[in-house]
């Protein structure tokens, strides 16, 4: 149970080489700095965050600001697998640093925030032409110039709009009151009329109650186009087209930019890492010539540490020291490499705490038996293994993908066993081929299989049971050598072997009718014993004798938080039988389609598809399940969590990958 052994390290160095010495410790990428605190030692020391400076006239916001726009306008796009199998181009450290004196950044950034803008303006301009011309289209039937509507010597031009039910009694009331008048229905909409009135300007005072009364909506034209609404449309359409030919030529021309500056990648890179340095400064301390550095190193690192900065300086002192109680050290896992997929499980929950115990070791080989009854198919796990090994082999992943991925091999290599285990490939797919290889399907689904849990279901839920109860009793027994290591073998024989001797009474009771009749003896003899030391132990913490023995009665409670937790081992069986039955259904339904010629090509679909999302169901459900067991029901026995990932101080990139060309840190 392997956590890596963390020391701290202190180290004073001459001013002069700040620089030179965080970009080292950078490069290395083996240290976490810290925060040096302020006490006697440093009390007259300053931060060296007080000269902060990044020392390059690039700004990184500027640089993603490139890369976002160039990199929507590339000519060919990476689309899924084939962009992550385009490896990243790696540069060394010195490489890096010169690309930015090799390119002139400041120009390109210029014309990308110039064209932007355009850009920026054209689609504002686009928008207002898309919605004028969506307000012009309801006037084509008016055959007037708009904006001269309202320049009539003699006559009064009013169009709107109005409801259909209003429009006879506006029109009546209006040939009643208004005598002189022309009523033109130019369009018509859902439940309105495009109208237009023409009254003599003399009669305007007349009109305006009638169209207050049937809620008239008067069109007021705000556009500066001249003409009649077919020419307004007309030059609109002009216009548009002129927007999509200039945004066709600021397309090809960021195009060409993209193809031209692809050092806009690496650069932003570089950026990062001198900005991720300059950030750092903060924790460290500056006196007038000196400069102090503390941090935690893996204790395995340590050599390598000294070799980088005896190689590279002569004015500096380091040393090593052990963490001090009460600090909180950071958490390095540090397991086998059959092990190590399985940490991101324990990660996901919580890393344990430094002066704990690494679950990792014990939790891989019940989650890996557990995903294997889960899944239970040697289709499945096969396709499972052989996605993950060609993903981790062809595909560009980072650290933490290739370490899932390898946990999702395992995870394929245990359906695999699952499914031996229960005879199941690709559920019964076997039953389906000739007669030629019965001999082979049953073998293999018959001799090798120990279980059928379709026709007898009973062994495989009693095996999921038995696992559980190994699990939870494997929990307690962590606690109880976790306490024993600690000098408290007190509290472990009284809060761990005491539900031991309980709990297995228990077990030996519910099952005395499978074993001989001296065991019911001993069962009895357990559940007596295990029950006063509860109840004489559980309450110890209190000062009142009757309080004491009262909180040890109601500990006996949690009799029930264990069999609730060994029954949820049957989510086990459930997972397993509904693989194999899911599975089933699938190739039922294949063999069902009788359709001539065409109903081989279905059956492929029904099972190329069926096996497909019953893989990806399954294989969600047993990786959630399987941890939920770890969490709930075997965490919960024995694990402290809450430890801090060790924050290695580092070359981080994005867009490349850096080469340390240092052979400093090679033994």
């Amino acid at each position: 149970m392997t956590i890596s052994k963390i020391k701290k390290f202190h180290i004073f160095a001459h001013i002069s080489i700040k620089e030179s010495l965080l970009i080292e410790l950078q490069k290395l990428g083996c240290v976490e700095i810290i925060n040096i605190e302020e006490r006697e030692e440093f009390h007259n020391w300053n931060s060296l965050d007080d000269d902060f400076s990044l020392n390059s006239p690039v700004n990184l916001s500027n640089v993603k600001f490139c890369i976002d726009l160039l990199s929507s306008y590339r000519a060919k796009k990476s689309k899924g697998l084939k962009s992550l199998l385009t490896p990243k181009k790696i540069y060394s450290y010195d490489e890096l640093v010169q690309l930015e004196q090799q390119y002139n950044f400041q120009e390109l950034f210029n014309r990308c925030k110039e064209l932007d803008n355009e850009l920026n303006q054209l689609n504002l301009q686009e928008n207002r032409l898309n919605a004028a011309q969506q307000e012009i289209q309801r006037w084509l039937g008016l055959d007037l110039d708009l904006s001269k509507i309202e320049e009539r010597k003699y006559i009064k031009i009013i169009p709107g709009s109005i409801t259909k039910n209003n429009y006879q009694n506006l029109v009546s009331d209006i040939e009643q009151q208004v005598k002189t008048s022309v009523i033109q229905i130019i369009a018509e909409e859902k439940n309105k009329l495009n109208i237009a009135i023409i009254i003599l300007k003399e009669n305007q005072p007349k009109l305006e109650p009638i169209l207050q009364k049937y809620f008239f909506e008067i069109y007021k034209y705000s556009h500066t186009f001249i003409g009649t609404p077919k020419q307004i449309i007309k030059t609109i359409n002009e216009q548009l087209h002129a927007i999509t030919g200039r945004r066709e030529e600021i397309r090809q021309t960021l195009i060409k930019l993209y193809s031209e500056n692809q050092f806009i990648y690496p650069l932003y890179d570089l950026l990062s890492i001198k900005q991720e340095k300059e950030d750092t400064k903060k924790y460290l301390k500056k006196s007038a010539k000196t400069i102090a550095v503390r941090g935690w190193v893996q204790k395995k690192d340590i050599p390598k540490l000294e070799k980088r900065l005896k190689e590279n300086f002569s004015f500096y002192d380091v040393s090593f020291s052990e963490p001090k109680e009460g600090e909180v050290i950071p958490i390095v896992l540090s397991n086998k490499a059959m092990v190590r997929p399985f940490e991101i499980i324990t990660e996901l929950y919580s890393l344990p705490d430094y002066h704990t115990i690494d679950p990792t070791p014990i939790l891989s080989i019940f989650y890996f038996v557990f995903f294997g009854l889960a899944l239970s198919d040697v289709g499945y796990g096969g396709a499972m293994a052989l996605m993950s090994y060609l993903a981790m082999k062809y595909l560009q992943l980072g650290k933490g993908a290739k370490k899932f991925f390898n946990l999702l091999y395992y995870c394929g290599i245990a359906g695999i066993l699952g499914g031996i285990l229960l005879g199941s490939w690709f559920g019964d797919i076997l039953n389906y081929l000739p007669p030629v290889f019965n001999n082979l399907s049953f073998f293999l689904t018959q001799k090798i299989a120990l279980f059928n849990p379709v026709e007898n279901p009973i062994p495989l839920l009693i095996l999921s049971l038995i696992l559980g109860v190994i699990q939870i009793y494997t929990g307690i027994l962590i606690k109880f050598t976790d306490n024993v290591s600690k000098g408290k073998l007190t509290d472990g024989i009284m809060d761990q072997i005491s539900w031991l001797v309980l709990i297995t009474g228990i077990i030996l009771y519910l099952v005395k009718g499978m074993l001989p009749s001296v065991i019911s003896k001993i069962s009895g003899t357990a559940i007596l014993i295990g029950t006063i030391s509860i109840i004489l132990t559980q309450g110890r913490a209190q000062k009142n004798i009757l309080l004491k023995i009262g909180s040890g009665i109601l500990a006996l409670y949690g009799i029930t938080g264990y069999l609730s937790d060994f029954l949820s081992y049957s989510r086990l069986f459930a997972l397993g039988l509904a693989t194999g039955i899911i599975a089933q259904m699938f190739n039922m339904l294949a063999t069902m389609i009788k359709i001539p010629y065409l109903g081989v090509l279905f059956t492929l679909v029904i099972l190329i598809v069926g096996h497909t999302f019953n893989l990806f169901m399954s294989g969600l459900g047993a990786f959630i399940h399987d941890a939920r067991l770890q969490y709930v029901e075997f965490f919960s026995k024995f694990y402290d969590a809450g430890g801090n990932p060790f924050r290695p101080f580092t070359l981080k990139t994005t867009y490349i990958e850096v080469e340390d060309t240092s052979k400093a840190d090679k033994l």
